[in-house]
């Protein structure tokens, strides 16, 4: 006979939560969970966590027999002991940002949803050695904060900053504004730590750049979406703060002359591009609609548009001249100048502040958002040759037309890498069953992906939304070691199935 409270007054009876099969056996799991977590790291009722199980665009709602909320890296080897003493599904998650479903459970309610937001401390900087180790909970706006405190810099820049963690990005390997200068979050990480399931925990932080010691199993766990093992704290790269920066936003004659914009500016800036996104004018359009109080950069929205940005770390940069231009701006100015009169610049502006920096940054940031607020959107995030960024993109825009000639065409992002969220939106005029064209729409995307041998999936990762078209365009060679990977860190499958493979 179960008793209805355990002996630090946790109340059975108060659970909300419906459990699947045995109510005994759950509720002997849910008290085990309290012993480990307490009253603060356990969520039951309906209520306290719904805003776990749903993903960020709403788009999968799962059920959990808990909301596990650990503190302590000993506390998640506690509870991944428990799980796999009794078969119990574990989905970790981050700051519930992503885009694929990657960390929403199913709705058969018999996982732990394993939330990474109470370990959240930095537990060393290492400024001398330029680096950090954090836990997976850590905010990455809090990343930003804290090191530019100390004259140091961590470049990971996505939208989802203010509530994305430091696991999520780790789990995805994100990448964001900054990597065609420092690379994705798997060239930011050192190290890692990882509890296995079972309660194993690998120690493969430091601060070593490089170690040549067996395999490299840091990156095994990076971009692997939780399938592998839950990491629970990683020691990440730090670089010389910027301190000073030009920002241009720029039309542009197409694709083509965006590309070789691009490189002129890394070529005159010695390497010093931080961000280069594309902008195209439908994104421009769905952005203003739904946030109508951010200025347009240019009097005219062009067809095709950049957003560059250069940066350093030495001081001298951001001293202005007698023009009042900085050595930064200058080098700004006079590529795009030459570009102008080769015709690959039709119209530009130059930040002459921080205010006008984040007004322009303000219109790439909002996509995201804006999207969301649309009346539908079929999102895809795919990667290419920056050689074939033109012709795909042509491609595209003359397939999607035939399809339905009002979709708002919005192949946006990070140029610099080759990495464009080529999204299709639903004009807010349009009367079309948008929803009915969806399917069709992802063939042509995918379909032209492959022509350009391209990639499915840049950033986001592959999640629970795109592991059909994953078992498509890899080798079945490829995934055959992928699954025996899988197998042999998780023989019972318990590692947040139904995700990636």
């Amino acid at each position: 006979m179960l008793p209805s409270a355990t002996p630090d007054g946790y109340s059975i009876a108060c659970l909300e939560y419906p459990f699947p099969g045995d109510p005994a056996v759950s509720a002997e799991i849910i008290v085990a969970l309290h012993a480990i977590v307490g009253d603060a790291g356990l969520k039951t009722g309906d209520t306290d966590t719904e805003s776990f199980l749903t993903d960020w665009h709403g788009q999968y709602r799962g059920r959990s027999l808990a909301v596990v909320m650990p503190e302590t890296t000993e506390q998640v080897s506690q509870v991944m002991a428990l799980a796999d003493a009794h078969d119990i599904v574990v989905v970790p998650q981050g700051g519930n940002t992503g885009f694929m479903g990657g960390a929403t459970p199913d709705d058969a309610g018999n996982s732990i949803l394993l939330s990474l937001r109470r370990m959240n401390r930095i537990r060393e900087i290492d400024a001398t050695n330029m680096s950090m180790t954090v836990e997976a909970g850590c905010v990455l706006q809090t990343l930003h904060d804290t090191t530019e405190k100390q004259g140091l810099y961590f470049p990971l820049n996505l939208a989802a900053k203010g509530s994305c963690t430091i696991g999520g990005n780790l789990g995805t390997n994100a990448g964001g504004l900054n990597v065609v200068r420092y690379g994705t979050t798997r060239e930011l990480t050192l190290g890692v730590e990882v509890v296995l399931m079972g309660g194993r925990i690998l120690n493969l932080l430091g601060g070593l750049r490089k170690d040549n010691t067996g395999y490299d199993l840091r990156h095994l766990f990076v971009g692997s979406e939780g399938t592998l093992g839950v990491i629970t704290a990683a020691t990440m790269k730090l670089f010389p703060q910027p301190v000073a920066r030009a920002t241009s936003f720029a039309e542009v004659r197409d694709v083509s002359a965006a590309v070789e914009l691009l490189h002129r500016l890394q070529a005159a800036s010695g390497g010093g591009v931080e961000a280069f996104e594309l902008i195209p004018a439908d994104i421009l359009h769905v952005v203003f609609h739904h946030f109508p109080e951010i200025p347009q950069p240019l009097a005219t929205r062009g067809a095709m548009n950049v957003l560059m940005e250069i940066g350093s770390s030495n001081p001298a940069s951001g001293i202005a001249d007698d023009s009042g231009e900085t050595p930064l701006q200058t080098i700004m100015q006079e590529t795009l100048a030459t570009a102008f009169e080769d015709g690959l610049v039709i119209d530009a502006t130059i930040a002459a502040s921080e205010a006008q920096r984040r007004a322009l940054w303000d219109v790439r940031e909002n996509a995201p958002e804006s999207h969301k607020r649309s009346r539908g959107v079929a999102r895809s995030d795919i990667s290419l040759a920056q050689s074939s960024l033109a012709p795909f993109y042509e491609d595209m825009v003359a397939a999607v037309k035939t399809v339905d000639p009002t979709i708002r065409i919005c192949g946006y992002g990070h140029l610099g890498d080759g990495n464009l969220h080529f999204n299709l939106v639903a004009d807010e005029r349009s009367n079309s069953e948008f929803d009915s064209k969806k399917d069709q729409l992802y063939e042509l995307i995918y379909e032209h992906v492959a022509k350009y041998n391209g990639s499915i999936s840049a950033e986001h990762g592959i999640g629970q939304t795109k592991r059909a078209q994953l078992a498509k365009v890899k080798a079945p060679e490829v995934l055959d070691v992928m699954r025996a990977i899988k197998a042999s860190i998780d023989p019972k499958n318990l590692m947040n199935p139904g995700k990636v493979i």
